[in-house]
């Protein structure tokens, strides 16, 4: 039998202490905001609140529990704000107007609704002046799409089914052929960044972006937060490169990507997204119907696993849970499988075989040397912890970008850069005192962390710290240790 290899062997360790590399953000709903203590013990790093749903007193409600349970369990938890953004949606349909047949001729008209049968509401600001002939028009999430057809002389667009199926009052339009100008944020966002501001959120997530403009216009109302850009839309993929200029994050949103792209194309763009997103610099969450049918069933399908775990072999940083979380029947059950399936991939030696990115000449730095100098040099001892210290979590950030096998602890005394670093791959993010000589920091650390039961008397790690300490930007000193070893820097 072939022994396995140094590295293969010390990540199938760590697994097994229950941790997972990847990160989980789980959305926060009726279903889940009573058991957030077991969602964070199950695996959960990031609470995402969907702010298309419930009210500004839901949200507050469920922030003060997602901080009272971080205070509880001395565990960062990240808080997601997902704005709404421009979603068009369908008016009023009455039930027997509802199904739409192959072949079908109907009228688009720009209107609320209701209408008679072949009439489809779209109340939509000069809609019916932008649709051309051959222009797609999408409803109900890609159940059924319609092609535009030649102009006549009777009220509203003609259209022809191409795809027959049921649609909805308030269900999504989609038009990816058409050129609208939708406002991003839109007046509903602005609203929702005041409230993110309020609730001092550590992310917000940009619905429906197309140019990294609109990215600027939403850092200038939420300075304190990381942007999280969804990508869902075609534009976004024509301006990816000035989007990943232009934010800290970005989310595959595959749900209504999935729509204005062909299907079949979903699986190579979030491979791209993941790729360029990480030798940007970005963190990546992949986000979508990942575990749906657990929003009844106790258990994932064989496809839903499969799903969850080549998004990690993709690289993504994090795996999302929408409505399985947020309403669904086994909240839990849902955060422990994601869990599950991350730890098993990252055990395997397919994870440890995936290409990792080089030295970006862009950002010659000494943080970025020293963090990729931290990451080598684990992988090359095969130590399991790489301990950083960060003031802002820069550095921390940098070095997950490498992905070294060894999990990164990330100290830090500022509560925001903790909860920031809650997003990132491999990484934990530690409270520590903010001590004035690096002797004492290494030292301090190492007895907290023993206490702690993070590192081992005996184990050898990598520490990654800055002098003078607590000054942004001044990474410059990696140490090789072993705990239990006097602290000896002269």
């Amino acid at each position: 039998m072939e022994t396995p290899s140094p590295r293969l062997d010390l990540t199938r360790r760590f697994c097994q202490l229950g941790r997972a590399h990847a990160r989980i953000v789980a959305t926060i709903g009726p279903g889940s905001e009573g058991i957030l203590r077991e969602l964070v013990e199950a695996g959960m790093s990031v609470a995402r609140l969907n702010f298309s749903h419930g009210t500004a007193e839901d949200h507050r409600r469920r922030v003060e529990k997602i901080r009272a349970v971080s205070e509880e369990l001395s565990t960062p938890i990240g808080i997601l704000a997902d704005l709404p953004g421009p979603k068009l949606r369908l008016g009023t349909i009455p039930e027997e107007a509802s199904e739409l047949h192959e072949g079908d001729r109907v009228r688009l008209m720009e209107s609320p609704g209701p209408l008679p049968p072949g009439r489809i509401p779209l109340p939509v600001e000069g809609i019916e002046a932008r649709l051309e002939p051959g222009h797609r028009v999408i409803l109900a999430d890609g159940a059924v799409e319609l092609l535009v057809m030649d102009p006549d002389n009777s009220e509203g667009i003609p259209a022809e089914v191409r795809r027959g199926g049921v649609v909805g009052t308030r269900k999504g339009i989609h038009l990816p052929d058409t050129d609208l100008e939708q406002t991003v944020p839109t007046a509903e966002d602005v609203e929702g960044l005041a409230l993110a501001r309020e609730l001092d959120v550590d992310f917000i997530g940009v619905s429906f972006v197309g140019e990294a403009s609109e990215l600027e216009k939403v850092r200038a109302l939420a300075p304190d937060a990381l942007l999280v850009a969804k990508i869902e839309r075609a534009l976004a993929l024509t301006n990816i490169e000035e989007i990943l200029a232009a934010t800290d994050g970005i989310m595959v949103a595959r749900g209504d990507l999935g729509v204005e792209m062909e299907l079949e194309e979903i699986p190579t763009i979030q491979k791209s997204l993941l790729q360029l997103a990480l030798r940007a610099g970005c963190f990546t969450i992949t986000a979508t119907e990942m575990l749906e049918s657990m929003v009844t069933s106790s258990r994932p399908t064989r496809a839903e696993v499969t799903d969850v775990a080549n998004a990690i072999l993709d690289g993504t940083d994090a795996v999302m849970l929408s409505a399985e979380t947020a309403v669904g029947d086994h909240p839990q059950a849902a955060v422990e499988a994601m869990d599950r399936i991350a730890r098993a991939v990252e055990a395997s030696q397919y994870y440890q075989d995936l290409p990792k990115v080089g030295f970006r000449a862009s950002e010659s730095t000494f943080s970025n040397a020293a963090a990729l100098a931290a990451a080598q040099a684990a992988d090359a001892l095969g130590i399991a912890k790489i301990i950083c210290f960060t003031k802002t979590g820069n550095t921390v950030r940098l070095l997950s970008r490498y992905r070294p096998h060894a999990e990164i602890v990330a100290l830090s005394p500022d509560p925001r850069t903790l909860t920031h670093m809650t997003i990132l791959a491999h990484v934990r993010p530690v409270r520590c005192p903010q001590l004035p000589t690096l002797e004492d920091m290494l030292e301090g650390a190492s007895r907290d962390l023993l206490a702690r039961g993070i590192v081992q008397t005996g184990e050898q790690v990598v520490f990654v710290a800055g002098v003078p300490p607590g000054v942004a930007s001044s990474t410059n000193v990696l140490k090789l240790h072993c705990i239990g070893d006097p602290i000896k820097l002269a």
